[in-house]
């Protein structure tokens, strides 16, 4: 039995299996994505339907990270607890279930309740897929590994918009929402094919007291807080893009609805794109040096993008800046995602929720930072981006500082987790 076990769980890590299984974990981390870019179309719809104000519907994407926040940080140690298969699958049943409510929901109320409730369901496949990832690999390995789920994790902003517009056609909001459980059901199968990889000589026993001590062990760790501040500084450019691209593209630039779509999801491409990128310069170049150019690109094209907003911004110059940064994003998610987790094989389910938390902390602060400004919409943009960059930069010693200690365990409450 353990033989044949250990076998299934090589076969996810070589030839076809290694692919097919990163893609799996991937798609399972789209569940963010897939549950607000997806349903973004169906705002004035919502609005009309339970009788709210449109500008009232984006209490629903509120409700939904906080859901996902907390979500988080209970998938984290239960995975760590009771192995990776049972908490997904629990996680994905409660956001399957939670869809359906949504599409039923009688009032505006309500649907926020259940909102989190989807989030808080949804936040498994997003923390687990990472925890396994971990569990599978280590090392270089261990980014090349995260470089494919970030990809796919790229690509569902640019095709989730898209889709909840052509499913807006054939039915109402709530049509969106039947969409998202059948996508839970999938899920479900697959995840229910998958083999536990968090071996029970790994689990530990923490009950929420003990959980909560980890969680302060691991945020007091050099090995995993630089990599995490690291990521969620580059997140800045990631949802200042998000938080600001309608304004500057329809209201500065002008553009039409259409070539919103274009260019939005062009830029949302450049992301996706940096995951492979990565995969194959990790060939010749350490996660290390990766990370350092990464972000001195982020400094750079910020810079670029700042200096064009002060003489008058052009929008090819607004693409190509944006673009770069987003594809060293993804090059700072995957490595960084790599260097947290690497040290803590025991407690991967709880450092890769903190690390899922860091940066939603840092992209909502950063969101809800640029609807309070008031300067011009690119100048803000930009400012964002280049405070990130350069906070990026302040962390690259700490990063180096903390490779050269990972060897050294610092948690005694997760060293025998």
């Amino acid at each position: 039995m353990l033989y044949g076990k250990a076998v299934l769980i090589e076969s996810l890590t070589v030839g076809r299996g290694r692919a097919l299984s990163l893609i799996i974990l991937g798609v399972l981390t789209t569940f963010g994505p897939m549950a607000i870019d997806l349903y973004l179309p169906a705002f004035p719809d919502v609005a009309v339907d339970l009788g709210v104000p449109v500008t009232t519907v984006p209490l629903t994407l509120t409700t939904s990270m906080i859901g996902m926040g907390v979500g988080q940080l209970l998938y984290g140690p239960l995975s760590d607890r009771y192995g990776r298969k049972k908490p997904l699958v629990g996680g994905l049943v409660l956001f399957t279930v939670a869809s359906v409510a949504c599409a039923l929901a009688p009032t505006f109320q309500t649907l926020l309740g259940f909102r989190f409730l989807q989030s808080l369901g949804g936040a498994a496949g997003v923390v687990i897929a990472r925890a396994i990832v971990r569990d599978l690999y280590q090392g270089r390995e261990l980014a090349k590994a995260l470089s494919i789920v970030v990809m796919v994790f790229g690509l569902a902003p640019v095709l989730a918009p898209t889709l909840g517009a052509v499913l807006l056609e054939f039915g109402g909001w709530r049509t969106l929402f039947y969409f998202l459980s059948m996508f839970g059901i999938g899920c479900i199968a697959i995840s229910a094919g998958l083999p536990e990889t968090h071996a029970a000589n790994r689990r530990n026993d923490h009950g929420i007291v003990l959980a909560i001590r980890t969680y302060a062990s691991l945020s007091k760790d050099s090995r995993f807080l630089a990599p995490a501040l690291l990521i969620g500084f580059s997140y800045v450019t990631l949802f200042g893009f998000i938080s600001t691209a309608p304004a500057i593209l329809m209201d500065y630039f002008g553009l039409d609805e259409l070539m919103f779509a274009i260019l939005f999801g062009f830029l949302s491409l450049c992301f996706a794109i940096g995951a492979p990128i990565n995969r194959r310069l990790l060939r010749n170049f350490s996660i290390q040096r990766l990370i350092m150019g990464a972000v001195v690109l982020q400094v750079v094209s910020a810079a670029g993008l700042f200096a064009s907003g002060l003489g008058g911004p052009r929008l090819i110059v607004f693409v190509l800046t944006v673009g770069v940064a987003m594809l060293t994003v993804a090059v700072v998610s995957a490595n960084g995602t790599a260097l947290a987790l690497d040290p803590f094989p025991n407690s991967a389910g709880s450092a890769a929720a903190l690390v899922g938390l860091v940066g939603m902390a840092f992209g909502a602060s950063v969101s809800a930072l640029l609807v309070a400004l008031h300067s011009p919409v690119v100048i803000e943009l930009a400012a964002t981006m280049l405070v990130g960059g350069i906070a990026g930069l302040v962390m690259l010693p700490f990063i180096a500082g903390s490779r050269r200690n990972r060897g050294i365990p610092v948690m005694r409450v997760a060293a025998n987790t």
